[in-house]
């Protein structure tokens, strides 16, 4: 392998383990024409009237996801547990560091914030956050270390 022994220099903002795959898989968000290569702006109510925004800005490959388990959710009558709709796609830096926050890839969604601070152990039930681990859906509840319970997103971290 003609990189094999050699130290690969990978930019600070790519250095978490789930920024490096998105990277590698999507590329770097910031590149003129990437939003509109993975971005699709979803009218989710058209198909979910009761979520809280009328659109959101979701990555093409978690669109299916997220919409899926809204589907599950609904029918199991845990769709109440969403209020609100806080953060999707954007491009963002984690507070105080050069690493790109996974919204900036549009793969994550926070939800109910304000019931669910950073930090705090989250109000989610087991069967609402086992609807979206269903469907390969991460929740920051359940992280060790630092825990964000708003966050949902198609890679843990």
């Amino acid at each position: 392998m003609e990189n094999e022994g050699k130290e690969l220099n990978i930019p600070q903002c790519f250095s978490g383990a789930a920024q490096l795959l998105l990277y590698t898989r999507y590329d770097d968000p910031r590149i003129a024409g990437w939003e509109q290569k993975w971005i699709t702006e979803w009218n989710v109510q058209l198909v979910h009237p009761w979520f809280p925004e009328r659109t959101i800005k979701i990555h093409k490959h978690f669109w299916p996801l997220f919409n899926d388990a809204l589907t599950e959710l609904e029918l199991l009558g845990l769709d109440s547990e969403i209020k609100s709709c806080d953060s999707t796609f954007s491009i963002v830096h984690y507070a105080d560091s050069p690493v790109l926050s996974v919204h900036s890839w549009g793969v994550a969604i926070d939800m109910n914030a304000a019931d669910n601070p950073v930090g705090s152990a989250g109000k989610w039930s087991e069967d609402f956050i086992a609807v979206m681990m269903r469907h390969g859906i991460y929740c920051g509840q359940n992280w060790t270390g630092n825990k964000e319970p708003m966050h949902f997103a198609m890679v843990d971290g």
